[in-house]
């Protein structure tokens, strides 16, 4: 029987694959989310930023919680750091692309775009900067 390699990760493994970029997604997301309230907390006690500002530091966050999910998926996964972290960048980049999109009449904007390229790169260091760790993270 010959087996498909995807990334270095086995199509066998697709379901361990799914669950760790779900998982990996999940908890990136709420990185930034709580790195987001650490910065409102910041924002209210020091005074107020410029809109231009708040934009940027967002993106910053979200690629920080990009970073941590795409290293706890490859911790998963065990292989394949760069493409698990990859896909985990851009499962992020499309729900919180997709929720903007819903709670507001905004269209695709060169800051859309710097998302993306922020979100899958850092995604892809943290799924390389993950497999740098021995022991592995097990989910059932």
């Amino acid at each position: 029987m010959y087996q498909i390699i995807f990334g270095g990760v086995f199509l066998s493994d697709k379901k361990l694959l799914l669950k760790a970029v779900l998982f990996g997604t999940v908890c990136g997301l709420l990185v930034s989310v709580i790195l987001t309230c650490i910065m409102s907390v910041f924002v209210m006690t020091c005074g107020l930023l410029p809109t231009e500002l708040t934009s940027y530091i967002a993106v910053c966050l979200l690629s920080l919680g990009a970073f941590s999910g795409g290293v706890i998926t490859s911790r998963i996964t065990k292989s394949a750091g760069l493409v698990v972290g990859l896909i985990t960048g851009f499962a992020i980049f499309l729900l919180i692309t997709i929720m903007g999109m819903i709670n507001s009449s905004d269209s695709v904007t060169l800051l859309t775009l710097l998302r993306f390229f922020a979100v899958i790169l850092s995604g892809g260091a943290g799924g390389i900067v993950g497999l740098r760790r021995k022991e592995r993270i097990h989910i059932k």
